[in-house]
């Protein structure tokens, strides 16, 4: 069994928000990491803001401390932002956090 491993080629490729988000939930977040600065300029040239928002808080996930046990201090977050990822990736648009 071949993993998928996405490459930012495709990201530069894709034509559309949902694919980028599609993208961007199941690229493995040590290459989220690796290529960060590569995958923010696509998604700004993009002017896709949610994935730049997601971007943002998949890495402040992984780079904020943890609580004495081990679990991260904001899991709230980052599942409303993955959340926000997946309804876009599936085609629908994102839930308006103020309304």
């Amino acid at each position: 069994m071949t993993d998928f491993l996405p490459d930012v080629e495709s990201l530069e490729d894709a034509e559309a928000d949902q694919q980028r988000a599609r993208w961007l939930i199941r690229t493995p977040l040590a290459q989220l990491l690796r290529d960060e600065i590569e995958i923010r300029r696509c998604l700004r040239l993009a002017h896709f803001q949610a994935g730049v928002t997601y971007l943002d808080a998949e890495l402040s996930f992984l780079r904020n401390s943890r609580r004495d046990d081990g679990g991260p201090i904001d899991l709230i977050g980052i599942e409303s932002a993955r959340g926000r990822m997946d309804r876009i990736a599936s085609g629908l648009p994102p839930r308006n956090l103020g309304a």
